[in-house]
């Protein structure tokens, strides 16, 4: 057995007006085609010429034929044939994802963790590199944190969420710590290298990434 998709309904549908048309015009008539008969004169005769050699109609038309006053009941009648048939199909419900484990969050947001904590994460590696005035590789650091760190590891932990109004207010979040490191890099460039700037936006960059952290307890879990 095959299934109805809803492109085949359709189709079905369109191929039964032409059908339908024809079966209630011809109902009028009372049979399905029209049978020539002797007695009724043709439905266009070319016997009579009018002025200037123009072919003049006559005013005789076959009863076998539907009038318009026919022709537009059939279509009325047609189209309320096919109304019910028209009826959109129910839609599918969307299913919910089952909610993340607690192993899965945990894991998610102690990756983040780990680049506020550890010696060799994004802040303490960045604070390392402004002490020490190395402008060039802040430059590149930069760079290279918004993708891996930014991207890679708060959109993971992002998709986790399980409130929707949060999850909307995360993108906020997780584009603040883009604007923090892209502080940071302005305050790295060339001729305009201000290290006040680039520890304002990096302790900016703290306080963004540790509001994040605090969606954690927000995730319904299951062990």
């Amino acid at each position: 057995y095959f299934q109805h998709t809803p492109t085949m309904v359709a189709s079905f549908r369109s191929s039964l007006l032409p059908v339908t048309l024809l079966l209630a015009a011809s109902a009028r008539s009372g049979s399905g085609f029209a049978s020539p008969r002797g007695d009724v004169a043709p439905r266009c005769r070319r016997d009579s010429v009018g002025v200037g050699g123009g072919t003049a109609l006559p005013a005789a038309v076959d009863d076998a034929f539907p009038t318009r006053r026919d022709f537009f009941a059939a279509t009325a009648a047609a189209a309320a044939a096919i109304l019910p048939l028209s009826t959109p199909l129910p839609a599918l419900a969307k299913e919910e994802p089952p909610p993340p484990t607690r192993a899965a969050v945990a894991e998610a947001f102690d990756a983040i963790r780990l680049e506020l904590t550890s010696p060799t994460g994004v802040y303490n590696s960045l604070s390392s590199l402004i002490e020490n005035g190395s402008f060039e590789e802040i430059l590149q650091y930069t760079k290279e944190s918004d993708a891996y760190f930014r991207k890679a590891k708060i959109g993971k932990a992002r998709k986790l969420l399980t409130d929707k109004d949060l999850k909307g207010r995360s993108i906020e979040m997780s584009n603040a710590v883009t604007f923090d490191l892209i502080g940071i890099n302005r305050a790295s460039r060339p001729g305009k290298e201000n290290r006040e700037e680039q520890l304002r936006y990096l302790g900016e960059l703290k306080k963004d990434v540790e509001i994040f952290l605090e969606l954690e307890g927000t995730i319904d879990v299951i062990d």
